[in-house]
């Protein structure tokens, strides 16, 4: 994946010439072949401040979801009850800028749980919790757009979520990335 700041660069142009407030219509030629199906890593992390989390304990999750498309979405579902009950809805919200890339609007709603192993770096629990449906943007790019070694989703988004660890220490926030990437 490139840097959290070059994706969101990139994200934050497709959305502005994406246009605002387009519901889910048929995906364009080709967005079913960006977008990947099957099992995916879901990463969240909260754009402000969490200092409240016990020692040791990292304010992201990574978690194991399962995407597979419906009529005119795609929807990335927890993968087991291990990963929780967490599902990321979302669609093409306009045409394609950048060639091999879409524009994404989503939700996300439910509960995440951090799997450690996809995380490399110290092993810790986390959850994160959507108080509310939480409102996504990004896009969605094949493998070798904007330099990315794989295809994947990358975005922001907007919602009330609490980050909780297992000894009940937790933060809450507004704004948080998100991403959707092939499990390695």
């Amino acid at each position: 994946m490139k840097s959290p700041a070059i994706m969101l660069a990139l994200v934050s142009v497709a959305v502005i010439t994406a246009g605002c407030g387009s519901s889910p219509t048929a995906p364009a030629a080709g967005a079913t072949e960006i977008v990947v199906t099957g099992p995916q890593v879901l990463r969240i992390v909260p754009q402000s401040s969490c200092t409240q989390l016990g020692q040791g304990v990292i304010p992201l999750v990574y978690t194991r979801v399962n995407v597979t498309r419906s009529a005119n979405e795609w929807i990335a579902a927890a993968s087991s009850a291990a990963a929780g009950d967490i599902q990321v809805h979302f669609h093409q919200s306009g045409a394609s800028v950048i060639s091999g890339s879409i524009p994404v609007l989503g939700t996300a709603a439910g509960t995440a749980v951090h799997m450690p192993e996809l995380f490399p770096g110290a092993a810790f629990e986390l959850r994160a919790t959507f108080g509310e449906t939480a409102s996504l943007n990004g896009v969605a790019f094949v493998a070798g757009a904007f330099g990315a070694t794989t295809a994947g989703l990358d975005g922001s988004g907007s919602g009330s979520f609490t980050l909780t660890d297992p000894t009940g220490k937790a933060c809450t926030g507004t704004t948080f990335s998100w991403s959707i990437f092939p499990v390695s």
